[in-house]
């Protein structure tokens, strides 16, 4: 018997029978209240971790996200391809990112493509470019969307207007334009665009001699055009001008009242407007500049897929890869959220008849 009581098991029951029977119900209670609130403890982390790890939506495992963009190249594409490059591991199920131009119209083809035939899904994006909410302003035929009905996910960052003319010319400031001999030929793309508005508004209310060539099909066919001395000025998104301006094939004149690093000191164009309408366009063509590279779902998107989107473009922006990657590509960026993108759009959307009506005699698109 004294061996069977020397096991283990045998001594704790021994143990329990020497304690009064009220103090060994106690000590019982006390031991299932410790082990239940470690299986409590236990449960919850396992919740917790589950939770992270294997989200209730499973829809982006094994799926392709394609962002949209309706140009070619510039700061818009290259900062789309970064966010494309870190997106998917921030969403359930790493999806790929593939970013897939789709030009023409000023960026309308795109825009409309994404808003009308996309499926509301979440696995169509649009890498927007804000001047597309001018296009909707002017009532341009071709705007087929709603700008503050598109699920925004957020912007990467505000970008302004830099006006640039070729290094070789006599110019250096904008004042030097404004009494030049000769008109100084534009080049341009498409109608709407920043590289057309922006040097229009300067000719029309600015006494800039300019003369707009358009029909280039993006960027780079202007900096060619200027390198082979066949126009003499172009304007475009700071993030665009940068790289050429340090290579020395242009020199900045003027900019936008958005400021863009570097070309802070450059002369706003508002203060160059002869008249208060000039004045008000010029400020009014700025806006958009401040909502940025924007990107957009289709109407319609799951609200939790839209609510995924816009966490995992927060995480992306604050990610520190690529923060390295928009250094090494000299682009300035900065998290927007989603809503105050909305609320930006929206805002705009609410000029008045008279400003809309005096916007669309100078700016007009596809024409």
């Amino acid at each position: 018997m004294s061996k069977i009581c020397s096991s283990p098991t045998a001594l704790r029951l021994s143990a329990i029978r020497k304690v009064a029977p009220s103090a060994a119900c106690s000590c019982l209670r006390a031991a299932a209240t410790r082990q239940f609130s470690i299986l409590l403890l236990a449960g919850a982390m396992t919740l917790a971790f589950c939770s992270r790890a294997w989200p209730d939506d499973p829809f982006y495992q094994g799926k392709r996200i394609t962002i949209l963009i309706g140009t070619q190249s510039g700061g818009s594409m290259v900062a789309a391809r970064i966010i494309g490059q870190h997106l998917g591991k921030y969403l359930p199920g790493n999806p790929s990112v593939y970013v897939q131009p789709m030009v023409g119209g000023g960026h309308m083809i795109a825009t409309n493509h994404v808003f009308n035939i996309a499926k509301p899904d979440g696995l169509t994006l649009l890498a927007a470019n804000p001047n597309i909410a001018i296009a909707q302003l002017v009532k341009e035929e071709a705007v087929r969307f709603d700008i503050t009905k598109f699920a925004w996910i957020g912007s990467s960052g505000s970008d302004g207007v830099v006006l640039t003319i070729r290094s070789e010319l006599p110019y250096k400031t904008f004042e030097q334009v404004q009494r030049a001999d000769r008109e100084l030929l534009v080049g341009t793309t498409g109608v709407g665009s920043n590289a057309y508005d922006f040097p229009l508004l300067l000719k029309e209310f600015a006494g800039a001699r300019f003369k707009l060539v358009s029909g280039y099909p993006a960027n780079p066919d202007i900096i060619l055009a200027i390198e082979r001395k066949e126009v003499d000025v172009w304007a475009a998104f700071a993030a665009s001008v940068r790289p050429v301006v340090q290579q020395g094939t242009v020199h900045p004149l003027i900019r936008s009242r958005v400021p863009s690093p570097g070309f802070e000191r450059l002369p706003v164009d508002e203060t160059f407007a002869t008249n208060q309408v000039g004045k008000a366009l010029m400020a009014l063509k700025a806006a958009p500049l401040a909502i940025g590279r924007a990107i957009a779902a289709p109407p319609e998107t799951p609200p939790e897929r839209v609510t995924l989107l816009r966490k995992a473009l927060e995480s992306v922006l604050r990610d520190v890869d690529l923060q390295n990657d928009f250094r090494k590509s000299r682009i300035d960026f900065g998290y927007i959220a989603g809503d105050e993108v909305l609320r930006g759009f929206t805002a705009l959307m609410r000029q008045p008849e008279e400003v809309q009506r005096q916007l669309s005699k100078y700016i007009k698109f596809g024409g």
